[in-house]
């Protein structure tokens, strides 16, 4: 968006859905009660998933915690019947962001529920009383470090030393490897995207990094209502992207995926987002990687919420699971578009501990249960939380599916 477009912020964005009177067609939520376990709300839903798809309600128990409640608040917000208060702040910081509520709502089709119209409140609260102490901090050093961690950007790219990769800025590829702040920075991180970029060196893969150059891509932005900053970021990766004649932006992480392929301009952008999976798997299926080491473990597969309702990306992982040689895999009740959260979205993780906590080892239990001895998850938010809690890691191990990709392809990292 340049500097000469009209930002609209909060909930003004999305007034429709707020039963605004001057908005075209206006609608709301009808009370269904399905965002929070009593549904479907479509009665000729095929795959309706479990009672449980709500973190926060099911953490609090609580009507005000659910998407529906939210909703309802953001409602009273726009028309100036409800002040905004520091519980109805932690009421809709509470929230995950993990958009099985946007997958249950049956009023809408266009790319609007109940998650969308939160981030729009968190926008309105941010605007009227300001950012909690935590994403203020996220915002200042996004502004000031191009992250959300206010590191160093000459230490973006030390990562990649020492794996001869290409330096796109200097070098034309048409294939551009989207790290991502956290795996460029933090070692929990780093490992999967040393992994992925040796994958892709065995695959032949004619591909670079930007290193240093790299920013954030506006994820962190968009969960806590940083819309102006998250449009910043956004503007400036497409210019540079554009300007590199790249045709493919390949990410490690699933929250820089869905941002680029959902509120990145479709109309700007003169190159395509794939997600690592979903490019290892058009690898796999052409014949430039092949799985030769025996793996032997029954396996599990975790959807991160970014990536698997957030960008419908489902298959992938699994057809990279699957092919590895000596694997055992096994589903967990909630999977795929009904997939449990892990408790690391919305920067809740950072807000509300206890809840990221709660949600992550609820996930742990369920991957116990089914008798896999390893969890797989392509994000490395999902792989920290999955991390902290410790009380089930001795039982199921956690896995990036990139590390164990490149365990399965005989490589050492």
């Amino acid at each position: 968006m340049s500097n000469n477009e009209k930002i609209t912020v909060g909930l003004e964005r999305v007034k429709r859905w707020l039963y605004a009177k001057d908005a075209e067609k206006p609608s709301g939520c009808i009370l269904c009660s399905a965002c929070f376990g009593k549904g479907p709300a479509n009665p000729m839903e095929d795959d309706p998933g479990s009672n449980t798809p709500c973190p926060s309600y099911e953490f609090y128990k609580w009507l005000k915690f659910t998407a529906r409640s939210r909703w309802l608040m953001a409602q009273r917000v726009y028309h100036g019947l409800e002040k905004i208060t520091p519980e109805l702040k932690e009421i809709v910081y509470s929230c995950t962001n993990c958009q099985t509520c946007e997958e249950i709502c049956g009023i809408r089709n266009d790319g609007f529920g109940p998650w969308e119209i939160n981030t729009a409140l968190k926008e309105t609260i941010a605007k009227e009383t300001g950012f909690t102490d935590k994403h203020l901090f996220m915002v200042e050093s996004m502004k000031k470090a191009d992250n959300p961690y206010n590191l160093p950007r000459d230490k973006r790219g030390v990562w990649a030393q020492g794996l001869g990769l290409k330096d796109i800025s200097k070098e034309k590829a048409e294939t551009l490897y989207f790290v991502g702040c956290a795996p460029a920075y933090f070692p929990y991180a780093q490992n999967s995207a040393k992994a992925f970029a040796q994958i892709m060196k065995a695959a032949g893969v004619d591909f670079g990094i930007l290193g240093n150059k790299e920013k954030c891509c506006g994820s962190p932005a968009w969960d806590i209502g940083a819309r102006e900053e998250m449009y910043r970021l956004m503007d400036e990766n497409v210019s540079m992207i554009n300007d590199l004649g790249i045709k493919r932006v390949v990410t490690l992480c699933a929250h820089c995926n869905q941002v680029m392929k959902r509120a990145y301009p479709k109309e700007k952008m003169k190159f395509e987002v794939l997600h690592g999976t979903e490019y290892l798997d058009i690898l796999l299926k052409e014949g430039k990687i092949k799985f030769g080491s025996k793996v032997k473990n029954k396996v599990t597969y975790h959807d991160p919420c970014y990536l698997g309702r957030g960008c419908r990306v489902f298959d992938a992982p699994r057809n990279l699971i699957k092919a590895m040689p000596g694997v055992e895999f096994t589903e967990m009740p909630r999977h795929g578009r009904w997939s449990w959260c892990c408790g690391a979205g919305g920067e809740v993780k950072h807000t509300n501990p206890e809840l990221s906590a709660w949600s992550a080892n609820e996930r742990l239990q369920e991957a116990l249960a089914t008798g896999a001895e390893v969890m797989i998850t392509a994000c490395p938010h999902c792989f920290e939380n999955f991390m902290k809690p410790g009380k089930s890691i001795s039982k199921v191990e956690i896995k990036d599916i990139f590390e164990f990709a490149l365990s399965a392809m005989g490589k050492n990292k």
